[in-house]
């Protein structure tokens, strides 16, 4: 047992020692080791010391090229996604200012519908008037051609007035001034009629229906182009978003940069696009508009039944002459002698040109001044053609003239609507030129007020 311990005890003391003779070994293969890997990895002269630092040099010289070459890139894309906004503002700017052009064309279009309706309103007023005026004159001539019992025209004496003027017409001189009044009138309305007829029924609702429907394509056209440009717009938009979106971590400022340019053009494409509603709703209320002129220049009163009075109107005229005819050719046995002057005058057709008619004769009447000596008694001496319906020879010469007379009273019409039209607009320039001198007097006046006080301070 003893011998067995004192064994075992040996056994470790002879290993112990063992490891002490070997432990050195080991001690300096290790710090060998750790001497070599430290000398791998540090620099241990001044040659390996700049090599380092020549290759951290060149490393980040190499990583600062790469983030420069990013930001080029991201500059580059700034400057096209700057010029594309650019151009889509010009686009949006042109598409603008046509559409006001449009609707302003359009304004204007309208507002000569509502002359021509304000001209039909006129036209109608005043063959009303004429109508009236006529049917007074008809019951001054059937007044006027009441004989009295005996079948004879009373003709009196006209009393001097204090003026000097001796003599009234005849009854018969007022008949046929006033049949003549008539003729006039009836040949000026059937001449306005040939002459506005057209105008009212054929040019309006065919050039003007022509006119509205190919403006309203070339505007519809122009909505649809609109339309395109604004969805390639949003095209663009979403693809310069992707871009952003796609684009690396490297440049934070520019992304933000483009994002609020981004932002800016999809609040501008949704104005742009309010816009446009804006204008097809206003569009559409002015096709509207002009339909509705048009359905209501349609529903005036009918022309040819206006002709079919006239002509109503020609014939009574007609017997009215045929009736004075008569009545002429029963007197003209008979000598009306009165202490009168003779007074000559001359039947001229209403124009302004005062020259007889062809078809017409001249009714004199001398006038004799009392003072002058007579020797045969003062008569007046009548002498009137008879007044026969017009035919067809004598009737083409006067509606000529009558034609021309009442071409130039609707020159006269139109002159006076442009005159009141130009003195309001002149009256409203001037109002505008008024305000503006009293604005522009004031700090003129305030300007010398100043002066005046620096001066002031200047002698102080």
């Amino acid at each position: 047992m003893i011998e067995a311990v004192m064994y075992v005890a040996l056994g470790f003391c002879t290993a112990g020692l063992i490891g002490l003779a070997i432990l050195p070994a080991f001690y300096r293969r290790a710090a060998r080791l750790t001497e070599e890997a430290l000398r791998a990895v540090n620099p241990s002269s001044y040659a390996e010391v700049r090599a380092a630092q020549d290759q951290a040099r060149a490393r980040h010289a190499i990583e600062l090229r790469r983030v420069e070459r990013q930001l080029d890139g991201e500059r580059s894309k700034a400057a096209r996604h700057h010029l594309e906004a650019a151009r889509l503002r010009t686009e949006i700017d042109e598409l603008n200012r046509s559409h006001k052009s449009q609707i302003s064309d359009l304004e204007t279009k309208l507002g000569s519908l509502h002359g021509d309706q304000r001209a039909v309103d006129l036209l109608t007023s005043e063959v009303t008037a004429l109508k009236q005026k006529l049917a007074d004159s008809e019951k001054a001539l059937a007044e006027s051609w009441k004989l009295p019992d005996d079948g004879k025209i009373e003709t009196r004496m006209p009393e001097k007035d204090e003026d000097g003027s001796d003599w009234l017409p005849a009854a018969d001189t007022m008949t046929l001034a006033t049949i003549t009044g008539l003729e006039a009138e009836v040949a000026t309305l059937k001449s306005r009629l040939a002459k506005h007829e057209p105008i009212v029924a054929e040019e309006i609702a065919t050039s003007a229906g022509k006119m509205e429907k190919s403006r309203l394509s070339e505007l519809e056209a122009q909505l649809v182009d609109t339309n395109s440009k604004y969805v390639s717009a949003q095209a663009e938009v979403t693809r310069l978003s992707h871009l952003l979106s796609s684009a690396g971590a490297g440049g934070s400022e520019p992304k933000e940069e483009l994002t609020d340019q981004l932002e800016e053009l999809t609040r501008e494409n949704a104005q742009q696009r309010s816009e446009l509603n804006n204008k097809e709703r206003a569009l559409e209320r002015a096709t509207g508009q002009v339909e509705k002129l048009k359905i209501d220049l349609a529903n005036t009163p009918a022309l040819s039944k206006l002709r079919e009075e006239f002509r109503a109107l020609a014939a009574k005229i007609a017997g009215a002459n045929a009736i004075s005819a008569d009545a002429k050719d029963a007197k003209s046995g008979e000598d009306t002698t009165l202490p009168v002057a003779e007074v000559e005058t001359a039947l001229v057709e209403p124009a302004k040109s005062g020259e007889p008619q062809p078809g017409q004769k001249k009714r004199t009447q001398r006038v004799i001044v009392p003072g002058d000596k007579i020797k045969k008694p003062a008569t007046i001496k009548v002498s009137v053609s008879k007044v026969s319906p017009p035919d067809e020879n004598s009737q083409a010469p006067k509606s000529a003239d009558i034609a021309s007379a009442a071409e130039a009273l609707v020159s006269r019409v139109v002159a006076s609507n442009r005159k009141t039209t130009r003195e309001e607009s002149a009256g409203d320039s001037k109002a505008a030129e008024t305000t503006d001198t009293s604005t522009g007097t004031e700090p003129d006046a305030e300007s010398q007020t100043k002066s005046v006080k620096q001066k002031k301070k200047d002698v102080a």
